[in-house]
């Protein structure tokens, strides 16, 4: 029997299956694989099929033209909606759909970014949802929303749709990987829920990966009640019991760790300099022990900043416990983490993991059309192992743009800036989000408060108006873009000439925690 399906690969039928009359939504970080998930769901839609692609914010004949001549339903109707018309095409959908679906049972793809929802001219969510849902029963077709672009209040208000939603799973990008999250799905198969897998996109679209397929890693667990640590980690204390083995030196530590498979190995950290080199260490660690291995890295001085923790979990560190914790606090963490198993990606070679987390060459004020790309290459190279901060910012009415830019210095490379049309967009590098109002605080030589009456942070690059940046008009000429060659980078400063405010001149210092 052919059934309608989301067609991830060795996922299971009621893992992904679509029932006649449901609606279902799955939420995307990243527009290119909300792309490819559109596109292997048509392909594998039976030849009967009828189905309709609505697209914002994506080419619908670009998504169709990716399918094979042999694939995909033989009837396939295309509608592109303007992202300045999202909202009314929202509140007009039903109409639209009675007047371009003509057969019962047809699939309907809605691909859109996240931020449609936050039009002023966008409906109630759980009055749309009801609606269409109504509209689906009577008509027994299926809708399958597809968005894109991060938007945790909108996600929070869907989980709280599971009486009015068939279906609700999110894919997203973390520590190297990319995660298949489903929070339940109703088909005629069963319901399922609270699941989550590895996947990974191939010439086919999105499939589970090797190791997922293959199940829990079968390990010999006689050393999972067995504690390897660097003395230094326990202040002095003596081991607490015949399990804790100490070692001095991190060398005769992790020489002993490469023997265990299910022990915790505990290690000390106590200066920035050594992230490279442990991070390396813990890589090739879990290559060669597994996932059930417990490894804690401990932070005896202050020196890890928030990619170093985050280049460090992703080599293989299940936590990293931070500087200050306490020593009883310490053993209930370590407490915590038995039974766990390590899940991140393996997939991804240590050079470069290291590079994505390394930042970019560039900082400062850029003119719009190089903020965008920068910007843009940077989100397209994530693959979810830290967060990223974009802001866009409103100065004060009485407050002039080179009054504003004069108090703004932006030190990290990373930190990015722009000016269009009145507004002051502002890009942080590996910067968490309880770390932006101290960040905010470092760049603003005066109260950031004082300087912007407001500020917005969008969930991504998608959220910027691309024909703005990429067409905006210069500034009076009495503004210079300064050259300048960034210590450090392998790339030429080039020659902008006359466009903007003065590129902020830096000190390497670090904004964000």
């Amino acid at each position: 029997m052919n059934r309608l399906t989301l067609a991830i690969g060795q996922l299971r039928d009621e893992q992904m299956v679509l029932r006649q009359g449901g609606l279902y939504w799955v939420a995307t970080d990243q527009a290119i694989d909300a792309a490819v998930l559109a596109a292997q769901c048509l392909a594998a839609m039976p030849e009967p099929a009828r189905a309709t692609l609505l697209c914002c914010g994506h080419d619908s004949q670009a998504v169709a033209n990716t399918l094979a001549a042999d694939a995909g339903p033989g009837e396939l109707g295309l509608f592109d909606i303007q992202e300045a018309d999202i909202g009314l095409a929202l509140k007009a959908l039903i109409s639209e759909l009675n007047r371009s679906v003509k057969s019962p049972g047809t699939v309907v793809v809605l691909m859109l970014p996240t931020s449609a929802w936050e039009s002023e001219a966008a409906p109630g969510l759980r009055h749309w949802c009801e609606s269409v849902g109504q509209w689906l029963a009577q008509r027994q077709s299926t809708l399958l929303v597809i968005s894109h672009g991060q938007a945790p209040a909108l996600h929070d208000r869907l989980l709280r749709l599971n009486e009015t939603l068939s279906g609700l799973a999110q894919l997203y990008r973390r520590d190297g990987g990319t995660r298949y999250q489903l929070h339940y799905w109703h088909s005629e198969l069963g319901v399922c829920s609270g699941q989550e897998f590895e996947v990974e996109a191939g010439e086919h679209g999105f499939a589970l990966t090797a190791s997922e397929q293959a199940g829990p890693q079968l390990t010999h667990t006689d050393d999972q009640r067995i504690y390897l640590t660097q003395r230094s980690v326990l202040e002095g204390s003596p081991a607490l019991s015949d399990q804790w083995r100490l070692f001095e030196e991190r060398d005769d530590l992790l020489s002993q760790a490469r023997q265990a498979r299910a022990a915790s190995v505990i290690v000390a950290i106590d200066s920035n300099q050594q992230v490279e080199g442990l991070a390396r260490e813990l890589y090739a660690l879990r290559e060669r022990c597994g996932s059930s291995l417990k490894i804690i890295v401990r932070e005896i001085e202050p020196c890890l900043r928030y990619r170093d923790e985050r280049l460090l979990v992703s080599c293989g560190a299940n936590i990293t416990v931070p500087y200050g914790t306490t020593l009883a606090y310490f053993f209930s963490i370590i407490d915590s983490v038995q039974g766990q198993t390590w899940r991140h990606s393996r997939k991804t070679d240590f050079q470069s993991l290291f590079e994505r987390l390394r930042p970019p060459a560039e900082r400062g004020l850029m003119m719009p059309a190089e903020f965008l790309t920068t910007v843009t290459r940077i989100y397209g190279g994530a693959s979810g192992e830290i967060s990223h901060q974009l802001l866009k910012l409103r100065p004060r009415g009485d407050i002039g743009i080179e009054q504003y830019l004069n108090q703004i210095s932006l030190r990290r490379f990373g930190d990015l800036a722009c000016v269009v049309e009145g507004h002051f967009y502002l890009f942080l590098f590996a910067c968490r989000a309880d770390g932006l109002e101290p960040a905010l605080g470092n760049i603003c030589r005066l109260s950031w408060r004082d300087l912007f009456s407001d500020f917005m942070i969008l969930p991504g690059v998608d959220a910027l108006p691309r024909d703005t940046f990429m067409n905006a008009a210069e500034l009076p000429p009495s503004f210079h873009l300064a050259e300048e060659r960034v210590a450090g980078s392998s790339a030429e400063a080039a020659d902008h000439g006359a466009y903007a405010p003065k590129r902020v001149t830096l000190n390497i210092a670090e904004t964000c925690p």
